[in-house]
């Protein structure tokens, strides 16, 4: 039995190398030729290629798993090989265990690439590729939110905040200090809430420490509001929203664990570390959904250009209707949990019904 396994495990990663291989070299051709036409300069080119080569990856690695299985299954038959396997006991279930463990392996490979790769190529394209003068014109420091907290610097003032809601354009624990042009601190402002009205912004339940620079000690003062004129608008802070993508996954987890001690809307940020998951455990499923075809060992009963339409049919529905969860999700319609799992769950049911539905019917 383990000269069979063996066999199977062998043609199903030459077939997974082939299909990486394959997919990588048209990538890679379409983006270098496409940066080259561009008029971009080699290195500028070859860095954003393979900055750009983690998400491309993941992207990859579930239609690669797909291709594996489809053409593995395909070889085996077209030697009779197939036949040859279960003739000598080695059962149906036995195939789809051994599919989907070598199918866990890309997984594991697919959550460090999307957990910890990508995140790693976005914070050095962030930090390389996206700088401008205009943005560093307006913040002349903004550093990583691993702390919990969003900063940034501007001319007259450093700023710090916990979360910018898009909807009601307001910003919560927001800490505002103020330096002179010799850069010596003058005031601290701390809000527990400041809201974008009619050009200004408006915060709530406000302490302000004032005389910093004074030999005297600081004035402290409270106050339920406040109105202040800031540089930045509600869109400005889209752009730190983006450091998100920088977090790593352990890091995007304590992020998210701290803010929803706050009582906030954190269901897109649960969706962005949830995907990561899920896009991973895809890996899996599309690997064993053209499994069912050794359920028809002889290849004239099942022609092999009917086993791909069918499964790329599969696969679209499946980016589909996922792409429709997760949008649904990010509009708070449903659940984070719901918005990335109930697609991928939903296949993988499918999967094994289809298997026990064919196991009865050849038994």
């Amino acid at each position: 039995m383990l000269i069979l396994s063996g066999l199977i495990v062998k043609e199903w990663f030459k077939s997974l190398i082939g299909a990486v291989t394959v997919l990588f070299l048209l990538i890679t051709t379409a983006d270098l030729i496409n940066g080259f036409l561009q008029g971009k300069d080699a290195a500028r080119v070859f860095l954003e290629y393979s900055l750009k080569m983690p998400d491309l990856m993941g992207k990859m690695f579930p239609i690669c798993c797909l291709v594996a299985t489809l053409f593995s299954m395909n070889k085996l038959k077209s030697h009779s090989e197939l036949i040859s396997i279960l003739a000598a006991g080695y059962s149906y279930k036995k195939i789809y265990f051994l599919i989907g463990t070598c199918a866990l392996s890309v997984v594991i490979v697919q959550f460090l690439n999307l957990g910890f790769i990508e995140p790693y190529a976005n914070k050095v394209k962030r930090q390389e590729i996206q700088k401008s003068r205009s943005s560093e014109g307006k913040y002349l420091t903004r550093s990583s939110i691993e702390g919990g907290r969003f900063w940034y610097k501007t001319k007259n003032y450093f700023a710090s905040f916990l979360y910018f809601d898009r909807k009601s354009q307001s910003l919560q624990d927001l800490e505002l200090y103020y330096f002179s042009p010799s850069h010596i601190s003058e005031r601290i402002l701390r809000a527990e809430r400041a809201d974008f009205l009619e050009g200004r912004w408006k915060l709530t339940n406000v302490t302000e420490l004032s005389q910093l620079e004074s030999p005297a000690f600081p004035m402290q003062a409270s106050r339920h509001e406040m109105v202040l004129k800031l540089d930045e608008k509600p869109e400005d802070f889209g752009e730190f929203e983006a450091d998100l993508t920088t977090l790593n996954f352990i890091k995007l987890s304590q992020f998210i664990s701290r803010i929803s001690k706050t009582g906030i809307n954190i269901a897109e940020y649960e969706i962005i570390l949830l995907n990561k998951i899920f896009l991973s455990l895809i890996c899996l499923v599309f690997a064993l959904i053209p499994v069912s075809t050794v359920f028809n060992p002889n290849r004239r009963s099942d022609t092999f250009g009917k086993n791909v339409v069918f499964t790329l049919m599969i696969t679209v529905v499946f980016w589909v209707l996922y792409s429709s969860t997760v949008a649904f999700g990010n509009s708070g319609t449903l659940n984070p949990w719901l918005a990335t799992g109930l697609v991928p769950v939903g296949f993988f049911i499918f999967v094994v019904r289809t298997f026990v539905k064919n196991q009865k019917l050849s038994a």
